[in-house]
């Protein structure tokens, strides 16, 4: 008798499917939600594998998000994992270990490697399925989330001096001339989502339910642009959060740093925010410049970790990577 559950690649018309089984695990998500984080993602990739049954239709799916990323001399892909999810009825389906673990080894079959289309690795924050994918899957520990953090005081945060020749404002969309300043950052990054205006604006000016404050730091004189981040209200961590999730400014560059915290700290008071928040992993100068200007360090139950299908060990992404929040899709 042929076995009953099969696994393939998304294909258009897997939505409904998709979408109704995602919806039995998870919070529900509408289609826009998904067409926007999957099927309009600057890549152009759709990095879903599903196993579906001959009489109840799709019954699992494990699935990543395609991203441009720097590696060393290279652009490459690289997934996250997401919203990964079998059916209960279906979790011990086949041959050992389950339906998760084998549905995960066709997804690596397929998009782990060296190809256009393949991923030099696969990344994610695994809580649940950390202690299977460990065992089965090649799930390496990176390092764990430590938040950087300003509580907020009843008063509000005291007003922090910026340099009166930079101009810090909330904009739509980011302009084109952030993809020079990226190029102009990246020269000195050996790992990071390649950080362009077509990617920044899909992640948060593009982005389906959830609302993302736009920051630029621009030279008053010229208009030069200096530096961006990206702000929001969400529940991460404890209620009423205001997180820096992303940045893109040279360390060195501390007027332009002093500028944006300043303006962050000024939408955490408007927002009444419990504190403010970010991340970058301890190696990065900014894990130190923050603390520098008065954040703390939190450390969470976040850990990050790897699933490499390239040379690079452990250690090179401990390491190397340059990181935010927004690598996520936690906040």
């Amino acid at each position: 008798m042929s076995d009953p559950i099969t696994f393939r690649p998304y294909r258009p018309g897997d939505e409904a499917g998709l979408l109704a089984g995602h919806n039995q695990i998870f919070p529900p998500r509408s289609l826009a939600h998904w067409q926007w984080k999957f099927g309009r993602n600057p890549t152009g990739l759709v990095h879903t594998m599903v196993a579906e049954h001959a009489q109840h239709g799709l019954v699992g799916a494990y699935v990543t998000i395609p991203a441009r990323v720097k590696m060393e001399q290279e652009t490459r892909i690289c997934g996250q994992c997401v919203d990964l999810w079998v059916l209960p009825d279906h979790r011990r389906h086949g041959p050992r270990p389950g339906l998760f673990v084998n549905l995960a080894l066709a997804h690596y079959e397929q998009w782990g490697g060296r190809g256009s289309d393949q991923n030099a690795f696969h990344y994610g924050w695994p809580i649940a399925t950390w202690r299977i994918g460990q065992k089965y899957l090649r799930y390496e520990m990176v390092r764990d989330w430590d938040f950087l953090f300003r509580e907020r005081p009843p008063g509000g945060l005291p007003p922090r001096a910026v340099p009166a020749d930079l101009e810090v404002r909330r904009v739509d969309r980011f302009a084109a001339d952030v993809d020079a300043l990226w190029a102009r950052e990246a020269a000195g990054l050996t790992l990071a989502l390649v950080r362009d205006a077509a990617y920044l604006n899909w992640r948060y000016a593009d982005a389906h339910d959830a609302v993302y404050e736009l920051l630029e730091c621009r030279d008053r004189s010229s208009g030069a642009l200096r530096g961006i981040a990206v702000v929001r209200q969400a529940e991460l961590l404890f209620p009423n959060m205001c997180f820096l999730v992303d940045w893109l400014v040279p360390a060195d560059d501390h007027d332009t740093t002093a500028a944006l915290v300043a303006a962050a700290e000024q939408r955490a008071d408007a927002m009444q925010a419990t504190a403010l928040a970010t991340l970058f992993q301890h190696r990065d100068p900014r894990f130190l410049a923050f603390q520098r200007l008065g954040f703390l360090v939190y450390g969470s139950v976040y850990f990050q970790v790897v699933i490499p299908f390239s040379q690079h060990d452990t250690y090179f992404y401990k390491e190397q990577w340059y990181h935010t929040l927004g690598d996520s899709d936690l906040v």
